[in-house]
């Protein structure tokens, strides 16, 4: 009896952990794709800023075919694209990303279509500002510049933060997730990369040295904001939780996060009371889930986490030298290569050989 009550207050603790989970995961990526629409509709597409990403096809399809079509098209081209886009993360990325990327990629171009039809950028009189500021048809460079920064920073805000709910807006960001799976390029440097192409391709497509030079500050600005909330807050943390039920929180970090975990004994040093402590390494993103779940459990442990640097092994980077970096550092101790300590072996099996094969002779 005992046993089962254990093991069904331990699936009650998983639910609510994963529940609060998949709650926190959908609202920061809600929030994350309504504060992208927002740059988008008040900022990037009034000014025709091609900051990269997948609004800066929205633009160039628009330059293209909406005059033709009577209509802006940018929001149903971005829809089309997003689709698109999500089929390939889905193959690629896994159906655990791309639930919540699928959010976003439907989010993101429902919000933007409700701020673009109901001109939010007018209401708000923004559209005035931009008016007065433009002469014979050509908007201000420094009204230019100021709106790609105010852009960059809310899209790089919104990015990350949908990054941080374990998702994405779907088009581009996904590109971005491929380049730092099967490469070493992380997140914000790809995307700053592919944000780098679209804004030579806008400004092919545009002519227009103004708005390609505020596509390229707006898409900086946005690297910057990506890297300052979500890049920061991901990297690795040590975590020592000290607690009477470990056997949960383990099974947590093993089966939900798929991290390692070592346990150890201690003795407190005032009370010599004997107790485990349970220490693991994990994203700092994570860390935050890791605490929520331990509370859950056992709202008298002690818990204390630690930024660590340079973590290489199984479930981060792989450990990984350069053989000349290698080299040199071997050689600055004195100790010979694997490469070197084999030809050497190879010269002493020679150099016994030979008087063998002299005495053979004689």
């Amino acid at each position: 009896m005992r046993f089962l009550k254990r093991k069904e207050a331990k699936m009650t603790l998983e639910k609510k952990a994963k529940l609060y989970h998949h709650i926190k995961n959908v609202s920061l990526v809600l929030l994350g794709c309504l504060i992208l629409a927002l740059a988008d509709a008040l900022f990037i597409m009034p000014c025709d800023i091609v900051n990269g990403g997948i609004d800066s096809l929205g633009i160039i399809f628009n330059f293209f075919f909406g005059d033709k079509l009577g209509f802006n098209i940018s929001d149903i081209s971005i829809a089309v694209i997003q689709i698109i886009l999500w089929l390939l993360g889905l193959f690629l990325l896994g159906k655990k990303f791309s639930l919540y990327t699928l959010l976003g990629t439907l989010a993101f171009p429902a919000f933007y279509s409700i701020f673009l039809r109901m001109d939010l950028a007018g209401l708000m009189r923004i559209t005035d500002f931009y008016s007065r500021h433009t002469v014979n048809g050509q908007l201000d460079f420094s009204v230019i510049l100021v709106a790609g920064l105010f852009g960059g920073v809310l899209s790089g805000a919104g990015v990350a933060l949908t990054y941080l709910g374990n998702g994405s807006t779907g088009g581009m960001d996904i590109v971005a997730f491929l380049i730092a799976k099967y490469t070493k390029i992380k997140q914000d440097l790809g995307g700053l990369i592919l944000d780098t192409t679209m804004i030579l391709v806008g400004f092919a497509c545009l002519q227009s040295w103004e708005l390609a030079l505020s596509g390229i500050i707006s898409a900086i600005t946005a690297a910057f904001a990506i890297r300052l909330i979500y890049v920061q807050n991901d990297n690795p943390v040590i975590m020592d939780i000290i607690s009477d039920y470990p056997e949960p929180i383990m099974d947590f970090i093993h089966e939900k996060l798929d991290h390692a975990t070592t346990l150890f004994e201690i003795e407190g040093g005032y009370t010599g009371e004997k107790k485990k402590c349970l220490r693991s390494v994990v994203y700092g993103t994570e860390a935050k889930d890791v605490r929520a779940f331990v509370s859950s459990v056992d709202k008298n442990a002690f818990v204390t986490t630690s930024v660590a640097s340079n973590i290489s092994g199984e479930g981060f980077e792989p450990l990984s030298v350069s053989p000349r970096s290698l080299k040199r550092v071997l050689h600055s101790y004195g100790i010979k290569t694997k490469e070197e300590l084999k030809k050497e072996n190879e010269k002493n099996k020679n150099t016994q050989q030979n008087p063998n094969e002299k005495e053979a002779k004689k």
